[in-house]
């Protein structure tokens, strides 16, 4: 039988889709990260708010030492915050810096966290399951857990960070 030039195509096709859906690429991507929209504590419903000079790093609140920081002075909308796996705790240090303020407040997560197996090339990561929210009151208003299962490689957002006006 004498395949169809079609057939080469759809053969190559196939072959590269297969190719391309290799799990190992998931390995680099997602991680564990509680994801934060920011909201206005002004409007009385969840409208999203963006701040301007934001800085945010992590706080490790056993040896009291500050963590590299992962946002610089940027202007933000939401947030990626890495948990430490290790731990049932994240903590982190918020700040806005702008000509009119400099406003510093902490946020600790609480969490439980659940062994899971992702494939043979990734091993296992942990799931979480945010308990608690602890954080100071000077610009946040609130937090609201919309989502509490943070997830391996999912992108969905698990706390609401209102702010004040």
């Amino acid at each position: 039988m004498k395949i169809k030039p079609f057939g080469h195509v759809f053969l190559a096709a196939t072959i590269l889709l297969l190719v391309a859906c290799d799990e190992s690429s998931l390995c680099l991507s997602g991680q564990n990260a509680i994801q934060a929209g920011l909201y206005s504590g002004a409007s009385g419903e969840a409208k999203d708010t963006t701040l301007n000079g934001v800085y945010l790093w992590g706080y490790d609140e056993i040896n009291d030492a500050n963590l590299p920081l992962l946002i610089d002075s940027a202007r933000v909308q939401k947030m990626y915050m890495p948990t430490n796996i290790e731990r049932d705790t994240t903590s982190f240090v918020f700040r806005e810096q702008t000509i009119a303020s400099d406003i510093v407040d902490t946020i600790m997560f609480v969490y439980t966290r659940e062994l899971n197996y992702v494939s043979g090339d990734c091993g296992f990561t942990y799931n979480l399951h945010i308990d608690t929210v602890i954080h100071t009151i000077n610009i946040i208003d609130s937090v609201v857990v919309s989502y509490p299962s943070v997830l391996y490689n999912e992108n969905l957002e698990n706390v609401k960070i209102f702010i004040e006006p």
